[in-house]
């Protein structure tokens, strides 16, 4: 996928194609467009289609998904996204297209890993839940996880909640949909950068926000990981916001100005003491070679080589 922008020309990304929505959108804007405040609203706008477009996914073996997985890959679609997206006011879950009640997934874990052949390795694992199901299994020591939850289930909705949505009803064999959003970018065939996340429904939000602080918006590696974070899932109709100090003394926080600015276009917000968790592998292929990784510092990871 291209961004079309003079930084970051040819970048493969891979295998995001639900949040390549959400990229696609913004790659629209150029780099000066997704900066400040402004930038904020239009990501999260962007965000808001995205959730809304993602629960129209399933098990491509039980369900036919080929459609909406072309509209997040097509750039035309994208457009049509962006010219709903207005610069001075957000909306309600149904302007998005909304038709779906949207999941919340947890108990997420990854690791961005880059060798000395600079092979890579972005992955995402998850139990689903704070100690999965609450069971290990006797002969394994394994502990099992909680990933029924993952399904969309039928229920009776009032008319304040949107339905379940049915491409995701649990079936024997058939997988749940998932948040994880592991990446890898390349650059010509070469190893750009390895990043991924964890933190269940917000991992995509916090994956493009790390990628484009560093390939559109030129900031290092440890200030692209460094940097406050929003999120949008869409419903509730909430932009969180990061506002938290960790164990280590890390200040993780949205400027005022830019909150002013969010609150002025409609936007609700709301302080979030914890959020995504990314990590981030950059090779440094144009120059001497050399790799730069940072943990991110929010759960007190310390990135390690050998």
């Amino acid at each position: 996928m291209s961004w079309g922008l003079p930084c970051s020309a040819c970048l493969l990304l891979l295998p995001v194609v639900p949040a390549s929505c959400c990229l696609n959108i913004l790659a629209q804007y150029g780099v000066s467009g997704i900066s400040g405040s402004l930038g904020i609203h239009r990501l999260v706008e962007s965000l808001k289609h995205y959730m809304a477009v993602k629960m129209n996914l399933g098990d491509p073996d039980f369900v036919d998904v080929g459609a909406v997985v072309s509209d997040m890959l097509s750039p035309k679609f994208a457009a049509e996204l962006k010219r709903t997206i207005y610069d001075n006011m957000t909306f309600s879950p149904q302007h998005y297209g909304g038709r779906w009640n949207i999941l919340q997934d947890h108990g997420t874990s990854h690791l961005s890993i880059v060798d000395g052949e600079r092979n890579a390795v972005s992955m995402t694992s998850t139990v689903n839940a704070y100690f999965g199901s609450l069971i290990l299994s006797p002969s394994t020591g394994v502990l099992l996880n909680n990933e029924m939850d993952d399904f969309s289930m039928p229920a009776n909705t009032t008319a304040n909640t949107p339905p379940p949505a049915p491409n995701n009803f649990v079936a024997p064999l058939k997988r749940p949909l998932s948040s994880m959003c592991p990446t890898i970018v390349l650059k010509d065939g070469k190893l750009k950068a390895a990043v991924g996340a964890s933190g269940g429904s917000m991992i995509p939000a916090g994956t493009i926000e790390v990628l484009l602080n560093h390939f559109a918006k030129n900031m290092d590696p440890l200030s692209s990981v460094m940097a406050p974070r929003v999120y949008h899932q869409l419903i509730p109709n909430v932009v969180q916001y990061e506002n938290w100090t960790t164990v280590t003394g890390d200040v993780f926080l949205l400027d005022a100005a830019t909150r002013g600015d969010l609150l002025k276009k409609g936007h609700a917000l709301k302080l979030l003491a914890g959020g995504t968790i990314s990590q981030l592998v950059v090779h440094n292929v144009e120059g001497r070679g050399d790799l730069t990784a940072v943990s991110d510092p929010r759960k007190g990871g310390v990135p390690a080589g050998y």
